[in-house]
């Protein structure tokens, strides 16, 4: 399913409200802001390009960009692959990728709200599973994934083209 028409889910957060809802174009300076929390600041694309490649993403079958949006700003995101299989009679599988809380914001429930939320598009599209993968550094993240039921159940291994 695109992510277009999907409706915003309002998520009690810390002692405040988040809703959790598909990303706009308008959002982009917000995700370049977050993506650079991510790991390598100088690797955020410019604005132009990253609005031409948020217009691609948001037409992309199967792809879903959140925002987690607190006091009118966006505070979190993260990107929910889903993908045609052959395997485990059919069913679909889900990839996590670029997930980021404000820095400051973080353990206040945002992030469980984007992965509940994530879990959520997983499980109506019929997906077996829903992976992700995390720095080996990312200790607490790791805690924070294993809290809230993933499992560190396989080693990845990376080969970056760039």
């Amino acid at each position: 399913s695109r992510q277009r028409g999907s409706i915003g889910h309002a998520m009690a957060v810390g002692a405040g409200e988040a809703i959790i809802r598909p990303a706009t174009t308008a959002d982009v300076p917000a995700l370049l802001r977050l993506y650079a929390q991510l790991g390598d600041p100088e690797a955020v694309p410019s604005l132009d390009h990253a609005r031409e490649t948020f217009a691609a993403i948001s037409v992309q079958p199967g792809m879903h960009l959140l925002v987690a949006e607190a006091s009118g700003r966006a505070v979190g995101t993260a990107t929910l692959v889903i993908v045609p299989n052959l395997t485990h009679f059919a069913k679909p599988w889900a990839q996590v990728e670029n997930m980021v809380v404000e820095e400051e914001l973080r353990g206040r429930g945002l992030g469980r709200a984007l992965l509940d939320r994530c879990v959520e598009l997983a499980t109506e599209a019929g997906c077996y599973k829903v992976q992700l993968q995390s720095a080996n550094q990312r200790l607490d993240a790791h805690q924070f994934y294993e809290r809230l039921g993933f499992q560190a159940s396989s080693v990845g291994f990376r080969l970056y083209l760039d």
